[in-house]
């Protein structure tokens, strides 16, 4: 894991600020830069990386409902992915399935928003339904996430 500021790491952090505000505070959650982009399908896949986030709640969270998660769920954001996605985990950690999208929540979703998702996929609850409203602050951050992703596709090309 990268341990230095990532261009997505505000917005990230704006999440996890609104999930502790909200008594959702992730069990664990990391940003990272050194993943494979899986979303590649030109001559950098298997190359180029991606900016991507895990959020994880485990089985012993107190917001999950055991009888719906038995372990727990994870949220992932992955840029270039224009949704959020989250998956069921297994007793080993890994999810028991591919990841879902969550198409409510586009990449940039307001990180209350977030949390009322999380609050419904931690309980069993039905989701919120819509489109999650866009988070205002996110700019300065989409503006460095692309020159991010600039910089990157250029050192891939050379």
């Amino acid at each position: 894991m990268t341990r230095r500021t990532l261009p997505h790491s505000p917005y990230i952090t704006a999440v996890v600020t609104a999930l502790t505000a909200a008594g959702l505070e992730p069990t664990e959650w990391w940003a990272d830069d050194s993943n494979l982009d899986r979303y590649r399908e030109d001559d950098l896949d298997g190359v180029a990386v991606m900016l991507d986030a895990v959020l994880v709640w485990d089985e012993e969270h107190p917001a999950l409902d055991g009888r719906v998660h038995r372990h727990g769920i994870a949220l992932l954001w992955d840029h270039p992915a224009d949704a959020w996605m989250w998956a069921e985990r297994a007793s080993n950690g890994r999810f028991v399935r591919d990841p879902e999208l969550l198409p409510a929540l586009g990449r940039w979703s307001d990180p209350a928003a977030v949390a009322d998702t999380v609050r419904a996929l931690l309980t069993g609850a039905p989701r919120p339904t819509g489109h999650a409203p866009y988070w205002h602050e996110a700019d300065p951050v989409r503006v460095a996430v692309a020159a991010w992703a600039a910089a990157e596709e250029a050192q891939g090309a050379s």
